[in-house]
């Protein structure tokens, strides 16, 4: 008989966000439970979660565009598409059928979603801060303080190392289960994806096949010309790193458990939760400034550690 209990449908929490544990994660285990004896599957709830972040885009773009004020909902439906993105995890996990393409498709629609609310946020930031609209006179309240052009300025610079942010820890966290745990192995090589391109072009292709391949492929290209200057020490295929065995898995948690645990706060929950509540409250500009000193500057310190852990664990030992 499955294991129902909440703790169950978790990932490691080494690996988990504080703000998943914390409220995603929790209204997530509701909807996962009253899916799991149903027909209802992971992918559809990746699709409903999908819709519901397109539809919180929407929002955010009429705030813009029309001067109308529903960054409230616009920020709500953010969160609850999050909720529903970790409900699609959880009942994978549950079932036993989680997938290389079920995890594809998830990052997929992730990416989808961002493209749907962020630019609509940096919109809305410009516009408050005394930019034209194609509806509504500028406004001029909250961000006057600083041009209008310089908020679209740092709000592009925001999505560029926003997206690298989540790319940092999403590798990390892929690296850190494929070390320390005997069974659940995620993260996907550029060439197994694709190998599997090949595989599936040859016949007709449903839509969520198709969104898997041509927004996973490119991720994964550009995650390794990330980690290729960031961290040249880690290994640049999951197929090249050491086996898993009980000693390695202690070493790898002893030495990296700290910076894992650093990582996280990267990760795409803590940003969605993050945004969200700046739009509630009005104040994109807050997470804008947030995200280009507090993370970045934090990274400074962050990454030369994690630079040298992984030299200590994947770089061989010369003999004297």
């Amino acid at each position: 008989m499955a294991d129902l209990s909440f703790r169950a449908m978790l990932k490691p929490l080494d690996v988990e966000e504080v703000i998943d544990v914390a409220l995603h994660r929790p209204l997530a285990y509701a909807i996962t439970r009253i899916a799991y004896p149903t027909p209802i599957t992971p992918d559809q709830i990746t699709w409903l979660s999908m819709f519901v972040g397109i539809a919180a885009g929407a929002a955010a773009w009429s705030s813009f565009a029309l001067g109308a004020p529903r960054m409230g909902l616009a920020g709500s439906l953010f969160i609850l598409s999050a909720v529903f993105d970790c409900s699609d995890g959880q009942l994978a996990r549950l079932r036993g059928t989680s997938s290389s393409f079920g995890r594809m498709l998830d990052g997929a629609v992730d990416a989808v979603v961002q493209a749907a609310v962020v630019p609509a946020a940096i919109a809305h930031a410009w516009w408050r801060a005394g930019g034209p609209s194609p509806a509504a006179p500028p406004a001029g309240v909250a961000l006057a303080w600083m041009p209008a052009s310089l908020w679209l300025v740092l709000g592009a610079l925001a999505v560029v190392t926003g997206l690298a942010h989540t790319i940092l820890y999403d590798h990390y966290k892929n690296v850190y289960l494929h070390l320390t745990q005997p069974v659940r192995k995620e993260g996907d090589d550029p060439e197994d994806v694709a190998a599997a391109w090949e595989t599936r072009a040859a016949r007709p292709m449903a839509v969520g096949d198709w969104l898997r391949f041509v927004i996973a492929r490119p991720y994964l290209i550009r995650q390794r010309a990330l980690f290729d200057w960031i961290d040249p020490h880690l290994p640049a295929r999951f197929r090249d790193m050491p086996a898993y065995t009980p000693d390695g898995a202690a070493r790898f948690r002893a030495a990296q458990r700290g910076l894992m645990r650093a990582w996280t706060f990267y990760g795409i929950g803590t940003h969605i939760f993050t945004l969200s509540v700046a739009m509630m409250f009005d104040r994109v500009d807050l997470y804008i400034l947030a995200r280009l000193v507090l993370f970045n500057g934090a990274l400074l310190a962050l990454v030369p550690a994690q630079r040298r852990a992984s030299r200590a664990f994947f770089t061989p030992a010369v003999a004297p």
